[in-house]
């Protein structure tokens, strides 16, 4: 998604991740806190230390900026729905925000085409529009109150549906209703960000079900399937 080698996000990874620091202005501080060398003037210019009069969201509500913190969380799309529940407002309110946010050019609207079996779906997204004024807001943005991890969502994310290729349509799939089915296809993919998020969003009973079957019983994959299991029951 960033354009550069596996090699490089490793080492990015690696450098976010040392600063033991959660995503925001407290950990840009921590890594420019082990950089000591670079002039002020440099650190100046970076988004974490604008001043508050130069902030861009300042003449934001707090709903919209709700709703662009989680498009800044969501950098492969999401529906207005989930930006509705993710920022804990109405989708009719979340949707007069998106469209403010774009007019403003700090969010786009666009329709993706996602295969699904033979065929595709059709879906309007939300995304950040990248201007340069959007990227210096994002330093700004509160941080969300996550769910409570493995709290089971509603409905598959559409970035995951490509994975679900007969059988009921993957927009139509209820959670935690279809909760074992969900599990058996998505952990089954070669998508890895739809593998962590069924190990981290679905039921543990329907992870336990999808582990005892074949083809998830021995492997790498039946050792994921036990540590989050493990994890989330409070036996690690």
């Amino acid at each position: 998604m960033l354009g550069v080698s596996s090699a490089t996000a490793g080492r990015v990874l690696a450098a976010l991740e040392a600063t033991g620091r959660p995503p925001g202005e407290e950990r840009l501080r921590a890594l420019l806190g082990q950089h000591p060398d670079p002039a002020e003037a440099k650190r100046s210019r970076l988004p974490g230390y604008l001043a508050a009069e130069d902030d861009p969201t300042v003449d934001m509500t707090a709903s919209e900026r709700a709703c662009l913190a989680v498009l800044r969380d969501r950098p492969r799309g999401v529906r207005a729905e989930e930006v509705a529940i993710a920022a804990h407002i109405s989708k009719r309110h979340a949707q007069r925000c998106l469209r403010r946010l774009a007019e403003n050019k700090f969010a786009r609207k666009e329709t993706a085409s996602i295969p699904w079996g033979y065929r595709s779906l059709d879906v309007d997204l939300w995304y950040l529009d990248l201007t340069e004024e959007c990227v210096a807001a994002l330093a700004h943005l509160p941080r969300l109150s996550r769910s409570e991890d493995g709290e089971c969502p509603e409905r598959v994310p559409p970035e995951f549906w490509w994975v679900f290729w007969s059988g009921t349509e993957a927009a139509e799939l209820k959670l935690p209703e279809h909760a074992d089915y969900v599990a058996s296809v998505v952990l089954d993919s070669p998508d890895r960000a739809a593998r962590e998020w069924a190990l981290k969003s679905l039921p543990v009973s329907a992870l336990s079900k999808c582990r005892q079957m074949r083809g998830y019983d021995t492997g790498r994959l039946a050792a994921c399937i036990d540590a989050a299991i493990d994890r989330r029951s409070g036996r690690a």
